[in-house]
C-alpha cells in the first residue's frame, strides 16, 4: 500500500504557494532585468550600478549621433571637392585652348608680318619699275615723288595698323590666359582646402568610431555588474524570505502540543528518529506500515519516497502548507527526517487521516 496517493494530491480549498524566480538578460541597446518573487520579498535595484549603465548608453547614443552627423558632413565635403575638381579641370582645358590660340595667333602673326613686307617690297618695286623702268627708283623723276610719298604713306599705315592690331590680340589673349593662370590657382587652393577638410573629417569619424567601441564595451561590462549585482540582492533577499518562514514555521510548531509537534532544527539537521513519540499516534503508524520507519526508502517504481511515502506533487504541497518552500522539488527521501516529520504534521493538520488509506485508520 502506498498511501501517500490514495486521494488526490491536489485537494479544493488547499493553497498553492510556490516561490520562483526569473531574469531576462540584456541587449546592447537596451536593458530589462525581470524578478518575479513572493511578496514578502523586496530586491534592491543598485541605484550605482544603473547611474552608470545609463551615462554609458546616453554617450553610446550621443556619438553614434556625432557619427552620423560627421558621415553627412564628410559627403558634403566630397560632393564640395568633385566640384571644385571639375571646375579645375574645366580651368585647365580653358588654359590649353587659349595657350593654343596663342600659339596659332602667334604663327599668324609671324606670317602676316612676312606676308606684308613681301607684299610692300613687290609693290613698291614694281611700281618704280613701271614708272621709271630698270633705272634708279624714283630717282630725278618728279613725276613720281608724290605717289611714290603717299604710297609709302599708306603702305606704312597699314602695315602699323596691321600689326598693333596683331599686338592688340596678343596682348588680350596672354591677358586672357593670366586670368585663367589665377583663376586655376584659386580653384586649386579651395580643391586642396576641401581636401584638408575631408581628412579631417574621416579622421573625426575614426575617432568617433573608436570611441563608440570604447563605451559599448564600458557599458556591456556595467551591465553585466549591474546584473551580478542585482542576482546577488535577489539571492540575498531569497534567503531572508526563507529565513522569515522557517521562523515562522519554528514558531507556529512551538505552539502545538508536545504530542502533535516535533523538533525542527534549521539548517536540515534531523532531530526526530524513526518512530519519534513526538509524532501523532496515527503518523508513527503510517511511518512503520509506509517503510518501517526508514526514511531513505523508495518505492520499487519510484513514484513515492521518504518514511511515509510521498509522491513529489503531494510533497510541494505539504512544503507549501508547511511555508518551507524550499523543500519544494527536493525528493522526499533526500529531505531530512525532522523535515520529513514536519511536512507529514502539516498534510496531517490540514486533511487529517484522508491522505493515509491503511490500517492505521481509525474507523
Amino acid at each position: 500500500m502506498t498511501g501517500a496517493e490514495k486521494c488526490p494530491t491536489t485537494k479544493p480549498g488547499l493553497p498553492s504557494r510556490v516561490l520562483r524566480l526569473a531574469g531576462v538578460g540584456a541587449g546592447m541597446v537596451s536593458l530589462t532585468l525581470v524578478t518575479a518573487i513572493t511578496a514578502t520579498v523586496v530586491v534592491p535595484s543598485g541605484p550605482v550600478a544603473a547611474n552608470q549603465v545609463s551615462e554609458l548608453q546616453a554617450q553610446a547614443a550621443q556619438i553614434t549621433q556625432d557619427l552620423v552627423l560627421e558621415q553627412l558632413q564628410i559627403g558634403v565635403y566630397q560632393q564640395h571637392y568633385d566640384v571644385d575638381a571639375a571646375t579645375v579641370q574645366h580651368d585647365q582645358a580653358e588654359i590649353g585652348s587659349s595657350e593654343n590660340q596663342i600659339q596659332s595667333d602667334v604663327s599668324r602673326v609671324s606670317r602676316d608680318r612676312e606676308r606684308l613686307r613681301s607684299e610692300a617690297l613687290w609693290a613698291y618695286i614694281n611700281l618704280d619699275l613701271q614708272s621709271v623702268g630698270s633705272a634708279a627708283l624714283f630717282e630725278g623723276n618728279q613725276n613720281e615723288a608724290a605717289p611714290r610719298a603717299e604710297y609709302e604713306q599708306v603702305a606704312s599705315g597699314d602695315i602699323t595698323l596691321t600689326m598693333d592690331a596683331l599686338h592688340t590680340d596678343e596682348n588680350g589673349l596672354r591677358a586672357e590666359r593670366a586670368t585663367l593662370e589665377q583663376q586655376e590657382a584659386q580653384d586649386q587652393s579651395t580643391t586642396n582646402q576641401e581636401a584638408t577638410l575631408t581628412n579631417a573629417a574621416r579622421q573625426t569619424e575614426v575617432q568617433l568610431a573608436s570611441k563608440q567601441s570604447e563605451i559599448t564595451g564600458e557599458l556591456a561590462v556595467a551591465v553585466t555588474q549591474q546584473q551580478a549585482a542585482q542576482a546577488a540582492a535577489a539571492a540575498a533577499a531569497v534567503r531572508a524570505a526563507q529565513a522569515k518562514a522557517a521562523a515562522a514555521v519554528a514558531t507556529a510548531l512551538a505552539s502545538r502540543p508536545p504530542s502533535s509537534t516535533s523538533t525542527v532544527l534549521l539548517g536540515g539537521a534531523a532531530s526526530t528518529p524513526s518512530g519519534d513519540p513526538s509524532l501523532p499516534p496515527f503518523l508513527q503508524c503510517v511511518l512503520q506500515a509506509e517503510s518501517s520507519g526508514n526514511y531513505d526508502a523508495v518505492s520499487p517504481g519510484g513514484a513515492y519516497m521518504g518514511g511515509f511515502q510521498f509522491s513529489q506533487a503531494t510533497w510541494n504541497e505539504a512544503a507549501d502548507l508547511a511555508g518551507m518552500p524550499q523543500l519544494i522539488n527536493v525528493p522526499p527521501n533526500e529531505a531530512t527526517p525532522a523535515d520529513q516529520d514536519d511536512l507529514a504534521i502539516a498534510l496531517y493538520d490540514a486533511d487529517g487521516q484522508q491522505p493515509w488509506d491503511d490500517s492505521c485508520r481509525t474507523s
